[in-house]
């Protein structure tokens, strides 16, 4: 796995979210289907928001077998009343790199997630920093094997 470990400072997102239950990895199917709910009208006002012109998943909150997934951007824009906001506090993060398809399922994304959870953090020597979880997506065509996307985890040592 390709990562790397960078420091932000405090990072103010804005979209919207969902709540959804890990049962049976249910989140694996479940969250694809929000995306595609996502029109085209929403997409175009969550990246005009954007401070990096990509689209961001947040995992966040987790709580009662689930958590809130997000939808939205990083953005030091006034949040609009109906979009909800975020703040996450300044820290390191292990971001890794993937390239490849957000479809069909499996895909590039869900294959890293479950390869951090199961050999990388195991065995950095980091833990889990327990702030909410980054899907960055890039501008492009997600469907291409070229597509770049990264997973930011939050760490401490």
């Amino acid at each position: 796995m390709n990562y790397k470990i960078l420091k932000k400072e405090e990072m103010h997102i804005i979209g919207f979210k969902k709540w959804f239950s890990t049962e049976n990895d249910s989140q694996m199917t479940e969250i694809p289907k929000m995306w595609d709910s996502v029109t085209e009208e929403m997409k175009k006002r969550i990246t005009g928001l954007s401070n990096n012109e990509g689209v961001v998943g947040l995992c966040a909150d987790m709580y009662d077998g689930g958590f809130d997934y997000w939808i939205g951007c990083m953005s030091d824009n006034e949040c609009p009343e109906d979009l909800e906001e975020m703040t996450i506090p300044a820290s390191t993060w292990a971001v890794f790199e993937i390239i490849g398809p957000m479809r069909p399922l499996p895909n590039a994304m869900q294959d890293i997630w479950k390869r951090i959870y199961s050999e990388w953090l195991p065995n950095s020597g980091y833990e889990h920093a327990m702030l909410p979880e980054i899907e960055y997506y890039s501008a492009g065509d997600m469907m291409a094997d070229d597509y770049k996307s990264e997973i930011w985890i939050p760490v401490k040592n």
